[in-house]
């Protein structure tokens, strides 16, 4: 039987508990989008993480897969001004 002092740490604090259903809700976003799952990316704003969450607040999904789409930028073609070469 486990000891007194031992019952405290091995309950499932509530913290601890949020965290986990945050892991699977994440999970199944993941799955359900086709989104990749990583855990390290949970309550990060700039991966799947945020686009769940402003999925939850009501806002519309971002078009595409790549929330950082590269097609949109402009191409720079101006020669670099500072850049000079040393004798």
């Amino acid at each position: 039987m486990a000891q007194p002092w031992l019952k405290k740490y091995l309950r499932m604090k509530p913290e601890v508990r949020t965290i986990f259903d945050d892991l699977d809700n994440y999970r199944a976003f993941c799955v359900e989008q086709g989104y990749f799952f990583d855990e390290a990316h949970l309550y990060n704003e700039k991966t799947p993480w945020g686009e769940m969450q402003r999925i939850i607040r009501g806002k519309p999904a971002r078009p595409g897969w790549n929330p950082y789409p590269r097609s949109d930028r402009k191409p720079y073609d101006k020669p670099r001004t500072n850049f000079r070469v040393r004798d």
